[in-house]
């Protein structure tokens, strides 16, 4: 009984922890932003162009604007660690100029968040490393 007792116990536990690291971001859920720089791909900061948002869902989801198509993807994480899984997008063409390449470059680098910082109305997402890969403003 003792045994039983001791087995059911540590099994509770390992469900508990991992479920922590499961669950979503604590500051992120129930937050909208609009992109306002992203790494290029010389690796220096550019300023976002075309409008693209990030709304973070209370159930694990983000979805938005990418600068011309809609997408959507996962996201999970604990603490100001966080990864979002691969977007799912619409696919239309949009000729604005850098549109597309914004576009492509902000849901690559989306993939590639690692972990992220609110400060005041800025959401800063970072990669590996910790270099700032994505800035965001308050979306009102």
């Amino acid at each position: 009984m003792r045994l039983s007792f001791f087995i059911i116990a540590i099994l509770l536990a390992v469900v508990l922890v991992t479920a922590g690291c499961s669950m979503v971001t604590g500051g992120l859920p129930g937050t909208s932003w609009t992109l306002i720089a992203y790494e290029g791909d010389d690796g220096e900061m550019a300023r976002a162009d075309a409008y693209a948002t990030l709304h973070f869902s209370e159930d694990g989801k983000v979805s938005g604007t990418a600068g011309c198509n809609s997408y959507s993807a996962e996201y999970r994480g604990s603490g100001d660690q966080v990864v979002f899984s691969s977007p799912d997008t619409t696919l239309m063409y949009c000729t604005g100029e850098g549109v597309m390449e914004q576009e492509g470059r902000f849901l690559f680098l989306l993939e590639e968040v690692r972990s992220y910082q609110i400060d005041g109305d800025i959401l800063m997402m970072y990669g590996a490393g910790g270099r700032e890969i994505l800035v965001a403003g308050t979306l009102r």
